[in-house]
């Protein structure tokens, strides 16, 4: 279990984060904006204000839904070594971002889904994702990767998690509204048969 001394301090999570995941996804804009569909939803960026404008707000968007990725993470790190329960402490970043991510990325694209690409691993064949979702994630992720991997010396988010539990946990919710309609609907039925 990893020590609490090796966590960040408020002050890094709250002061530092931003500012470096701020920079590292201004850094890679203009490919966060690509499979974003920012072009495509505002038109091109160039001497358009309205889609530089909600590129910008999209990077702050972006990395305010990393940082209090962070902050959960260490929040229930704290907690658990409060606790001092056993094996490992449960993923709070994966639940979080997932469905953060994806509804960013629906507001510029009609529907987000996996593909499976073929692949040749050491001459054996594989499969590995793609797909714009699955870019989009693993770009934006990249920041928090990079922090993860040599600040706390963890190991990395999967974008492919990312994306899978984002698609489940949509398609949950999709089934529970059907659900009350259908429920909604036979009360009504229900209650007009008894009238």
């Amino acid at each position: 279990m990893q020590s609490q001394a090796t966590l960040p301090s408020q002050s890094d999570v709250w002061g530092i984060l931003p500012l470096r995941f701020e920079s590292e996804l201004t850094a890679q804009k203009l490919e966060i904006w690509r499979l974003w569909g920012l072009s495509e939803e505002f038109g091109p960026v160039g001497n358009n204000s309205t889609a530089e404008c909600a590129g910008r707000e999209i990077i702050d968007e972006l990395a305010g839904f990393l940082v209090r990725a962070v902050a959960l993470d260490t929040e229930d790190r704290i907690a658990t070594s409060v606790r001092r329960g056993v094996g490992r402490p449960p993923e709070v970043m994966i639940p979080y971002l997932a469905p953060e991510l994806l509804s960013v990325y629906l507001r510029c694209r009609n529907s987000g889904g996996r593909q499976s690409a073929a692949t040749s691993i050491d001459g054996k064949p594989g499969q590995t994702e793609a797909g714009l979702l699955f870019e989009f994630i693993k770009a934006t992720i990249k920041p928090l990767n990079d922090y993860l991997t040599t600040e706390l010396h963890r190991r990395p988010l999967s974008a492919s998690r990312l994306a899978r539990f984002a698609l489940s946990e949509r398609r949950r919710i999709v089934r529970a509204a059907k659900w009350r309609q259908i429920i909604a609907l036979e009360k009504k039925r229900h209650n007009a048969l008894n009238h």
